[in-house]
């Protein structure tokens, strides 16, 4: 769990309330198209009872057919909510991880600079700016391991040990720039985008996105 949590939890809010009133508008419509093919409107003679019910079940389906279009018009439109909730994260993670020069460490640099670093040392270093939260410091780590990747995979071959090592330190700056928390929000998105075309998705809500708010 971290500080943009929340985001995620907004989304969850937002899916499971819009779910609920579309459901609700869909059962509505289901039974109110029921009826009507209980009592389908006739020609000709028919009794008084059966004209009354007749009627009723025909001004029925069709409220809840207006009802029904109108759920799926604010089912979509939650689509833009998520919009402007993403901007927002964008912004937060933006000033959450923004470079900052009194955090480089400048004898870290220069071991980083010489280009005599192995990939153990490069996790190690990793390990300590990330865990002291320097994400400045983490990034520059990231990028001097995927330059050493670059260079081992040309020198030993792309799937030699070293370069995958470093290839992997490097992906850790995903950590450290909020790619992986913008990246779980986004599937959250896309999955309730995908419902409001598919409503058939909506049962699979809770597995597809899973834990996912709690790991923002």
């Amino acid at each position: 769990m971290s500080m943009f949590n929340d985001y995620g939890k907004k989304v969850n809010a937002i899916a499971k309330e819009a779910f609920e009133k579309y459901r609700k508008a869909e059962a509505a419509y289901k039974r109110a198209e029921e009826q009507q093919r209980k009592y389908p409107q006739r020609q000709g003679i028919v009794d008084a009872e059966y004209a009354a019910q007749s009627a009723r079940a025909n001004a029925d389906f069709m409220q809840a057919k207006a009802d029904m279009k109108k759920a799926q018009e604010e089912f979509r439109a939650h689509n833009a909510e998520i919009a402007a909730l993403r901007k927002q994260l964008v912004a937060d993670l933006d000033a959450h991880y923004a470079a900052d020069p009194a955090a480089l460490d400048g004898n870290t640099l220069e071991l980083l600079k010489s280009g005599v670093l192995k990939p153990a040392e490069y996790s190690r270093m990793m390990d300590q700016a990330q865990s002291s939260g320097n994400h400045t410091m983490a990034r520059m780590i990231a990028k001097y391991a995927g330059d050493a990747a670059t260079n081992a995979g040309k020198q030993y071959g792309e799937n030699d040990s070293r370069a995958r090592e470093l290839r992997a330190i490097s992906y850790r700056a995903n950590d450290n720039n909020g790619a992986n928390t913008l990246a779980v929000f986004d599937l959250m998105a896309n999955v309730y985008s995908r419902a409001t075309e598919n409503p058939y998705m909506i049962d699979s809500w809770d597995s597809l996105t899973g834990e996912a708010a709690e790991k923002m």
